[in-house]
C-alpha cells in the first residue's frame, strides 16, 4: 500500500521541514503542477476523466500513457456520470445511458487495458439528482463487472451518497466489488450550502470512516 496526498503549498511546507513522509503526491494531470510538484517527491496523477457524456472517444490517450510512463500512475481513473438533464425515470434514457457507460469504458480499457482503468463512484446528493443511477451501488457494480475493470473507492464519495439514500455508509461500501479495488480516496465531508459536501478537513467521522475502511 502507497500512500499519497494532494499538492498543496502546505504540504510542500510539511515536506521540506520534515515533518511528514509519504509515499506519492497527487496532482491533476496539469503540466505546471506536475513540473512544480516533482520538485518535492514522486507523482501519481488522477486524471479528469468521465464515462457518460461521450468524451471518452475523444480523450488523447498517447498523453495519458506518456504521463503515466514519467509519473508513478498505475492506474487511469474515470468517473461514472450522467448528463446534467438526465431522466433516471426515462426507460429510453436508462437504456442509452447504459450502453454508453460500457462503450466508453471498452474503449478505454482497449486503449489502456482492463487491469489499468478503475471506475471511481460520483457523490450523489438531492442537488444533483441526475446521478442517482450511476451513483447506484448495484449498477455501478454491474458496470464495473460488465467491463472487468478495476474500482476505485472514494469514501467520502460513499459517505455523501449513503446519507442521501439513507444507508449506512458500510452497508454501500459492502456493496461494491471490493475484490476490484486498486485505490481509495479519503478527504474531510462536511454540510456546505445545505448540502453535504467533500473536500474539507478530517472530522471524527472521516477518521472513523477511514479506519473502519482500514480493518476490511
Amino acid at each position: 500500500m502507497k500512500f499519497a496526498v494532494n499538492y498543496s503549498a502546505p504540504l510542500v511546507h510539511l515536506l521540506s521541514h520534515g515533518a511528514i513522509q509519504i509515499d506519492l503526491i497527487k496532482c491533476p494531470d496539469w503540466e505546471g503542477m506536475l513540473d512544480e510538484a516533482r520538485a518535492h517527491g514522486d507523482i501519481t496523477i488522477h486524471f479528469d476523466l468521465e464515462v457518460g457524456l461521450g468524451n471518452t472517444f475523444q480523450a488523447d490517450f498517447s498523453r495519458i500513457q506518456a504521463l503515466m510512463q514519467r509519473t508513478f500512475t498505475p492506474h487511469v481513473n474515470t468517473h461514472l456520470v450522467t448528463p446534467r438533464q438526465f431522466n433516471p425515470d426515462n426507460t429510453l434514457e436508462m437504456s442509452q445511458i447504459n450502453a454508453l457507460w460500457r462503450e466508453e469504458i471498452q474503449f478505454m480499457t482497449n486503449q489502456l487495458g482492463q487491469d489499468t482503468v478503475a471506475l471511481e463512484h460520483h457523490p450523489y446528493t438531492h442537488a444533483n439528482p441526475n446521478i442517482q443511477p450511476a451513483a447506484d451501488p448495484q449498477m455501478f457494480s454491474r458496470v464495473i463487472q460488465d467491463t472487468s475493470c478495476m474500482l476505485l473507492l472514494d469514501l467520502a464519495h460513499a459517505r455523501i451518497t449513503a446519507h442521501t439514500l439513507g444507508v449506512d455508509v458500510r452497508d454501500y461500501v459492502h456493496a461494491l466489488p471490493l475484490d476490484r479495488l486498486v485505490e481509495m480516496h479519503i478527504t474531510g465531508v462536511k454540510t456546505h450550502g445545505g448540502v453535504l459536501t467533500d473536500h474539507f478537513e478530517m472530522g471524527e467521522e472521516d477518521w472513523k470512516t477511514l479506519a473502519w475502511a482500514l480493518e476490511q
